[in-house]
């Protein structure tokens, strides 16, 4: 599970003729122009968002539409890169190494991780396309999400404030990677993590290929950690005990959420149930029927529900494994029916 996490870092360039030097670039570095908020949702970890700026032109000119180009190296080997290249050299004026990014979980609101760190650091609190703007090399810019940091994030997934924190990125990631854990569980309202009991059972002992669907989901939507597997017994009814696979999930999320993303994965595509995926709490069982407000609904209905809440949601090489699981799911239904009919 990732609690914090680099991102891009920002470099501004200055020519006469901001045309030219943008075409240059884009042809040497096989990149394009686009817009600020694109760029950093398509960024990863160690890229570098350039801007470009005219002559006499100032940082805070710059506007939401001004053109950035996203080049995936980082900041310093581009500086050499562009310093070691004449035809490129001759056509930058001025070149500027602005502020690194990072970005750490919140769960929503994220109010409360925000002010205990804008406390601890001394930060100063403003928008992102403002940080970028005035903040100083030696600065850092951090962000807040309740996404998974796992996957490129857009401009909406982040919190409206960003902090400016006066330490570089590397000092201010290894301790923040330290402190995560104490900054999240302050946004917690019962302010604990919370150990849960994931119980698989499947009637013809598929539990392999259960257990990889879970630790999918549980890995890619990053919902805590898994602190132990091994085989157990579960009662299902009075005098009858049946084998389950059981994971151990030490998580942030309330056990209802769990219950629902687990759920995600009893149904096919065709509404066949495939597996029972039980999940406990202080050794009480999280009743599937304890989970909607509301009209009552079947458990295959609450069950398709949050597949489509949650499975499309997942990154292209989680869909990719599970769709694989699903298919072989599929054809060993497929084998069970061929034997008995």
């Amino acid at each position: 599970m990732i609690l914090v996490r680099t991102g891009p870092r920002f470099l501004f360039l200055s020519n006469s003729d901001r045309e030219q030097l943008l075409s240059l670039l884009e042809k040497e570095y096989s990149s394009e122009r686009k817009s600020l908020d694109l760029a950093i949702e398509e960024s990863g970890e160690g890229d570098t968002i350039t801007f470009i700026l005219e002559k006499d032109e100032e940082k805070e000119q710059i506007t939401g539409s001004t053109p950035v180009l996203l080049v995936k190296i980082g900041s310093s080997p581009l500086l050499i890169s562009i310093i070691n290249n004449p035809h490129l050299r001759e056509n930058v004026k001025k070149a500027e190494l602005g502020p690194g990014l990072l970005v750490m979980k919140a769960p929503k609101p994220g109010e409360k991780i925000l002010e205990k760190v804008q406390s601890e650091y001394e930060a100063v609190s403003t928008a992102l396309q403002q940080a970028i703007i005035t903040c100083r090399s030696s600065w850092s810019i951090l962000c807040f999400t309740d996404r998974p940091l796992s996957r490129p994030l857009s401009r909406s997934d982040l919190l409206d404030t960003t902090l400016l924190v006066n330490k570089g990125v590397p000092e201010l990631y290894q301790e923040l990677r330290r402190q995560a854990v104490k900054y999240l569980t302050e946004e917690l309202d019962e302010g604990e993590w919370r150990e849960l009991k994931i119980n698989i059972y499947d009637y013809h002992g598929r539990y392999n290929i259960h257990y990889e669907r879970v630790t999918t989901l549980i890995e890619d939507l990053e919902i805590g950690f898994i602190l132990g597997e091994a085989w157990s017994i579960d009662h299902p009814f009075v005098l009858m005990s049946v084998p389950v696979y059981q994971v151990q999930l030490f998580t942030y999320l309330s056990p209802k959420e769990v219950k629902r993303i687990m759920m995600s994965l009893e149904y096919n595509d065709q509404g066949n149930r495939v597996a029972d995926i039980d999940l406990y709490y202080q050794k009480k069982k999280v009743e599937w029927g304890g989970i909607e407000k509301g009209k009552k609904k079947s458990r295959e209905d609450i069950a398709l529900k949050y597949r489509d809440k949650y499975i499309p949601n997942l990154t292209s090489y989680a869909r990719r494994k599970l769709d694989r699981l699903n298919q072989v799911l599929q054809e060993s239904e497929q084998q069970e029916k061929n034997k008995h009919g």
